[in-house]
C-alpha cells in the first residue's frame, strides 16, 4: 500500500469514527448519520488538504501549513453543494475552522506570529442558524419586559424575540453575548457614527454582535466574511475589493459604510420595515421578495409563519432584535456593555508593495499590531502599487527604504 492511500485511509477512518480522533475533529465522525456520495467527498477532499498542513505546521512549514489550510477551507466554499443546507457539512466547516484557529492561536502564542495572513475563526451565526424551533421552545422566555420606546426602530416583541432572549441570557448563548460585548468596544462607536452618517437607526449596529462577534476576521459556512459578514457578491456590490493580496471585508471602516449603505437600501425597498430589511440582509431580497409574493405577507412574522424562509432566517431576526433589547438595558439581564475604545492611528501611504515584516521592523512595532490595525490584507504585505495602511498614532515617520522592501516570497 502506498504511503498516500494509508493517508487516505487514515483520513477516512478518522472521518467516519473508526478510530480515535484529536478533540475539534469532526463530530458527524460520532453522530450516526448516514453522507452521500458529494458529501464524503467534499470531506474527503477537505481533511487530505487539513491533514497536510498540520503535517507542515508540525514539521515547522508555515507557509506551507497556510497555503494547505486555505485549500481546505476553499474546497467547500467552491462546491457545488451548498454547505449552509447541509447540516453534516455545516457542522464539519465549523469545526474545521475551529481546528486552524486552534493552530493559529497556537503559532502565535509560541512563535509571536500566526502561520497564516488569512485568519479564520468561527461566525457566531453558524451556531443559531442550526437551532430548530424544538431547540428554541426550550428556551426559557424572558419574563422582563421589553420597552420598544427605548429602540430608535420599529419592531414586533414576539415569542421568539423573548425566547432568544432567554437563550443569551439564561442559556447556551450567554458566552456567545458577553464575548461580543467585550469585542464591540473597538468598533461600535465607529459603527454607531457611520451608520448616523448613512441614515440608519443606530441600534441596528448589533447586528454586527450576531454576524460575527464583532470579528473581522470571522468567516461563515456561507464564505461569508468579516465583522458585517457579507458574501463576495455583494461585498463586490458595494464597492468592497476583493483580491489576493487584500480582503475589504475584513476593512472595519470600509466594511461598516457598505453594511450601512446595504442595510439603508434594504431599509427603502421594505419601506422603513426594518424586520424585513433584516432578513434581506440574512438571505436575498430576492428571496424575500419571492417569499412575500407566495404569502402575500407583508411583515416579517407573517413571511416566517408561512414556513418558506430558510430556518437560518427564521431565526435570524428575532434573535438580532434580542440582542438589541439586551444592550439598551444590559443590567436588567446581569450583564454589562464595556464603554467603547478606539485605538489611535495615523494612515501612511505606501508607494510600492512592501513585506509588512519589514515595514513592522522599520516601525518598531510588533508584525502583530500592524496586522490588527491592517485586518484586510492577507498575504503578509500590502497589494502591488499606492497603499494606505493604518499605524498606530505616534509611530516614527516612515522613510523610503521602508515603503520599497518587496515583500517576502513563500519558501
Amino acid at each position: 500500500m502506498t504511503a498516500r492511500n494509508t493517508l487516505i485511509q487514515f483520513i477516512w477512518l478518522a472521518c467516519f469514527g473508526m478510530l480515535q480522533v484529536a478533540p475539534g475533529a469532526a463530530s458527524i465522525a460520532y453522530a450516526g448519520q448516514s453522507l452521500s456520495v458529494d458529501t464524503k467527498e467534499l470531506i474527503r477532499v477537505a481533511e487530505l488538504h487539513y491533514t497536510a498542513g498540520q503535517q507542515a505546521y508540525d514539521g515547522g512549514e508555515l507557509d506551507r501549513a497556510r497555503r494547505e489550510f486555505d485549500e481546505a477551507v476553499d474546497s467547500l466554499l467552491v462546491a457545488a453543494v451548498d454547505v449552509r443546507s447541509n447540516d453534516q457539512l455545516r457542522i464539519y466547516y465549523r469545526e474545521l475552522i475551529e481546528k486552524i484557529n486552534r493552530h493559529q492561536i497556537a503559532a502565535q502564542e509560541q512563535r509571536g506570529s500566526g502561520f497564516s495572513e488569512q485568519r479564520y475563526e468561527p461566525s457566531p451565526l453558524d451556531r443559531i442558524a442550526s437551532l430548530s424551533d424544538a431547540d428554541l421552545a426550550e428556551a426559557v422566555e424572558s419574563a422582563e419586559e421589553i420597552t420598544r420606546s427605548a429602540f430608535n426602530f420599529d419592531f414586533t416583541a414576539a415569542a421568539p424575540v423573548r425566547q432568544f432572549i432567554g437563550y443569551f441570557t439564561r442559556g447556551r448563548g450567554r458566552s456567545t453575548i458577553e464575548a461580543g460585548f467585550q469585542r464591540s468596544v473597538r468598533y461600535r462607536a465607529l459603527a454607531e457614527k457611520i451608520f448616523k452618517e448613512e441614515g440608519v437607526p443606530t441600534d441596528l449596529v448589533w447586528l454586527a454582535q450576531l454576524e460575527s462577534g464583532w470579528n473581522p476576521y470571522a468567516l461563515s459556512s456561507a464564505g461569508a466574511k468579516g465583522i458585517w459578514q457579507f458574501v463576495p457578491s455583494t461585498a463586490a456590490r458595494f464597492g468592497l475589493q476583493q483580491n489576493y493580496w487584500l480582503d475589504e471585508r475584513s476593512n472595519p471602516e470600509k466594511s461598516t459604510r457598505a453594511a450601512a449603505r446595504y442595510l439603508k437600501f434594504l431599509g427603502n425597498r421594505y419601506h422603513g420595515n426594518w424586520e424585513l430589511a433584516l432578513a434581506a440582509y440574512n438571505t436575498g431580497e430576492r428571496h424575500v421578495d419571492n417569499t412575500i409574493g407566495r404569502t402575500g405577507g407583508r411583515d416579517f412574522w407573517s413571511v416566517r409563519q408561512a414556513g418558506f424562509l430558510p430556518q437560518e432566517t427564521r431565526n435570524y431576526v428575532p434573535a438580532i432584535l434580542a440582542v438589541v433589547a439586551i444592550a439598551k438595558d444590559p443590567r436588567k439581564y446581569g450583564l454589562e456593555v464595556p464603554p467603547t475604545y478606539q485605538p489611535k492611528f495615523a494612515t501612511h501611504t505606501i508607494n510600492k508593495q512592501t513585506d509588512l515584516r519589514s515595514l513592522a521592523k522599520s516601525l518598531k512595532l510588533s508584525y502583530s499590531t500592524l496586522i490588527d490595525l491592517n485586518p484586510e490584507l492577507q498575504r503578509g504585505s500590502t497589494p502591488p502599487g499606492r497603499h494606505i495602511i493604518r499605524i498606530p498614532a505616534g509611530s516614527i515617520a516612515l522613510g523610503p527604504e521602508a515603503e520599497q522592501q518587496p515583500p517576502k516570497e513563500d519558501k
